[in-house]
């Protein structure tokens, strides 16, 4: 089961762990794997579901919360967990959160409603807090962190950008509009030359924890944001910090998330 997905001794290790510590925990079963010949088919599948805890953990969204019987139920789905994958359960209304979105897809959304429902939006962060994303913050520039030109037509045209209506959605719930956006044309619209320079950190990557130099540079190049071979690279953990060489083979973490890579081939906006 665990050589199937590939997964490291480390991680091994801390399924291990985890079903070591449930069984003394609930049953005073110590050393549970000293005895791993007389487990039977209960024991079998808690294996299985602490295995899928640690490489799949799961957020669930208890849906229906505004039923009057809802409570209670949510309240043993909590008290229950982790159990399944199943780590963390967030109730919420998935009616009120669609009545929301509709209403700000149309524009129709009066001003002076209660705030914004935020269940989904509660759900989503405990979902990425179980398994956090490494953010990386590629630039061109370490003195003033402008962002790779490679990058302009997803910062303006990529599909995944918020559209107008998704854009009421996130004005209506006080949240950060893109960096990109311009309320008065409504559209996407790329900064002056002056203006891009005063643009710190536009641009971020998610990556999986673990990640090193050479697999932001690939993620780069995938994406037309860089070209060539690499030369070398610069990071720093925060603005104002002094960037420092790192190699290719370096995890990247907060220390150093602020990053700009070097290569032999130089793109049209490097010239």
């Amino acid at each position: 089961m665990f050589s199937g997905y590939g997964q490291s001794q480390a991680m091994t290790g801390r399924v291990f762990y985890a079903i070591e510590k449930y069984l003394e925990d609930r049953y005073q079963i110590d050393r549970a794997f000293d005895m791993i010949e007389t487990w039977d088919e209960a024991d079998a599948h808690r294996l299985v579901s602490a295995f899928l805890g640690v490489r799949f953990p799961m957020a669930l969204a208890l849906n229906k919360y505004d039923l009057p019987t809802s409570e209670r139920h949510v309240h043993e789905v909590q008290e229950a967990l982790p159990i399944h994958g199943a780590h963390v359960a967030t109730p919420l209304t998935a009616k009120s959160e669609m009545n929301f979105v509709r209403q700000n897809l149309t524009g129709k959304r009066d001003e002076k409603e209660s705030k914004a429902p935020s269940g989904v939006w509660r759900c989503l962060t405990s979902a990425v807090k179980l398994c956090e994303p490494v953010l990386v913050f590629p630039v061109s520039d370490m003195s003033n962190y402008a962002p790779l030109p490679g990058l302009n037509e997803r910062a303006i045209g990529h599909a995944s950008l918020p559209s107008l209506g998704m854009i009421r959605c996130i004005n209506g719930s006080g949240g950060t509009l893109p960096t990109c956006w311009n309320a008065p044309q409504a559209a996407y619209v790329l900064p002056s030359k002056d203006q891009v320079t005063k643009i710190k950190l536009r641009d971020v990557i998610p990556m999986k924890p673990g990640s090193t130099v050479a697999d932001v540079f690939l993620a780069l190049k995938n994406i037309g944001a860089l070209s060539g071979e690499f030369v070398r690279a610069e990071a720093a953990g925060n603005i104002g910090e002094k960037p420092k060489p790192i190699p290719k083979s370096q995890v990247l973490g907060r220390h150093n998330r602020i990053i700009k890579i070097m290569t032999n081939k130089r793109t049209a906006w490097q010239s």
